[in-house]
């Protein structure tokens, strides 16, 4: 077996070179300096994701692989959908980019809508009470019980006059 012809290595390696790099920007996120002595802080969540991930890829990529059962890179991408990969990467960009202008609530709004729309769902009652929901549920977690600040973004203050 060639290592680097397995599918799940390569995938775990480029995992956890993603993952290390995510660690290295998780120390660029600013710290509100009254918060003081808080458990919980803007880089809680993306410091345990980074390292529950690095601790998953290393794992896999010390497991022995399934020598009968592997199969190659080139076969494992065939038949792939390139279009909505693509297109939820270009999505994830546009959110990003659009993250300090539209807010928290809109950008991620937004960002479930199309994502929903991009995988192929149509029901857009159901992609509304969704994305709204989990908008709504996740903003409420993160600014009322962790007591995080969350941008309400240029646009809203550009409407509300305090811009």
């Amino acid at each position: 077996m060639n290592y680097i012809d397995n599918k799940d290595k390569v995938g775990s390696l480029l995992l956890l070179l993603f993952s290390l790099f995510y660690l290295n920007y998780i120390f660029d996120i600013t710290l509100d300096p009254n918060a003081g002595d808080q458990f919980f802080t803007p880089r809680t969540l993306p410091m345990g994701l980074a390292c529950v991930t690095i601790v998953c890829a290393f794992v896999q990529l010390l497991m022995p692989g399934k020598s009968s059962e592997d199969v190659s890179i080139s076969g494992a991408v065939a038949g792939y959908r390139w279009k909505p990969t693509l297109a939820l990467i270009l999505l994830m960009l546009v959110y990003s980019l659009s993250f300090s202008f539209l807010g928290f609530v809109v950008a991620t709004f937004l960002f479930l809508m199309i994502g929903f729309s991009i995988l192929g769902e149509r029901r857009i009652g159901l992609s509304l009470t969704v994305a709204g929901g989990l908008v709504l549920s996740m903003w409420g977690v993160l600014t009322q019980l962790f007591d995080l600040y969350l941008d309400t973004g240029t646009l809203y203050r550009l409407i509300m006059g305090d811009a």
